[in-house]
């Protein structure tokens, strides 16, 4: 599969209304996105983040939530060799997707990598937060709460509002089981490892569903190598 199938190009016409949302994640064998202490830098290879940077730059949004912005701080952009020698993909500031942070409380900080201008980011936020340490430096959208923290319809809309027609969801946990609980999960690429870790966060964490009566079950599009790892390509059934 080239990169425009595997973020289902073809397809952004059907999600009516709102952006296509591509899900990915990255996990070992046992289905561990992050280790026990919480550090998830690097489960899979120089290969595969390499991919990862061109399905980001294929769609108009990089979507994290406030709990991967804290843990580890990303930068987000498609990037160039600053944070690794072997990630290539070069793409114009004018041509970057939005990094977009769904912060419900405003807990991004002042000097979050995210808030550089190499790319430019939106911060979502609470109708209710103060986000006042925010107002100058970014892009920040007021949001209703949800019971799992922001609603993701909502925020969809708002990108849709934006032109943005397909976005790259890149987690945490809780914000794609909201996600997935809403079904607003078009596609999913997960790219496994062959590593175990025995303990730590998996990809799912909360959501609605709760007994294999209300599973949701995909339809396998594509299964290949990425260097050492396993990529797999799905698509939720309706």
């Amino acid at each position: 599969m080239g990169i425009r199938e595997l973020v289902g190009t073809d397809e952004w016409q059907t999600a009516e209304g709102r952006p296509y949302v591509v899900y990915k994640y990255a996990a070992t064998l046992d289905g561990r996105i992050a280790a026990a202490d919480s550090t998830s830098q690097w489960i899979t290879s120089a290969q595969s983040r390499a991919e990862v940077h061109e399905l980001r730059a294929a769609c108009q949004a990089t979507v994290v939530g406030s709990g991967t912005q804290q843990a580890d701080n990303p930068h987000l952009a498609v990037r160039s060799m600053q944070d690794d020698p072997s990630l290539k993909v070069a793409v114009p500031l004018d041509q970057q997707p939005w990094r977009v942070i769904v912060d419900t409380n405003a807990r991004t900080q002042a000097g979050a990598r995210v808030l550089d201008e190499a790319a430019p980011t939106i911060i979502a936020v609470a109708e209710d937060a103060d986000a006042s340490h925010l107002d100058d430096l970014t892009t920040v959208v007021r949001l209703p709460r949800s019971k799992a923290g922001l609603d993701v319809e909502a925020l969809l809309g708002e990108l849709h509002r934006r032109g943005v027609r397909a976005v790259f969801l890149e987690g945490g946990p809780t914000l794609a089981a909201s996600f997935v609980s809403a079904g607003l999960v078009d596609r999913i690429i997960a790219y496994v490892a062959p590593a175990l870790l025995g303990r730590g966060k998996s990809a799912l964490q909360g959501g609605t569903i709760e007994t294999m009566d209300d599973i949701l079950r995909c339809e396998l599009l594509d299964v290949a190598q990425s260097g050492p790892d396993v990529r797999l390509v799905a698509r939720p059934h309706r």
